[in-house]
């Protein structure tokens, strides 16, 4: 279980990575939000083995986009 430094951290992540990609989008942030939530990437990002959360909110979002084509 990751420590309150490391989840806030990949809570800090998500939510970068989901404006990033309402506004490359246009899409309203809590539409992006809800399916980014559910979606495999998320899944990953609170992961801490994966340590997607490391690579950064552009990294997030451009893992969201490949697995959303």
């Amino acid at each position: 279980m990751p420590n309150e430094k490391t989840l806030l951290a990949m809570d800090l992540t998500a939510m970068m990575a989901v404006e990033q990609l309402a506004n490359e989008t246009k899409q309203p942030e809590e539409k992006v939000l809800l399916d980014f939530m559910e979606s495999s990437t998320a899944k990953m990002l609170y992961d801490d083995s994966t340590k997607l959360w490391w690579d950064g909110p552009a990294a997030a979002a451009e893992d969201f986009k490949s697995q959303n084509k």
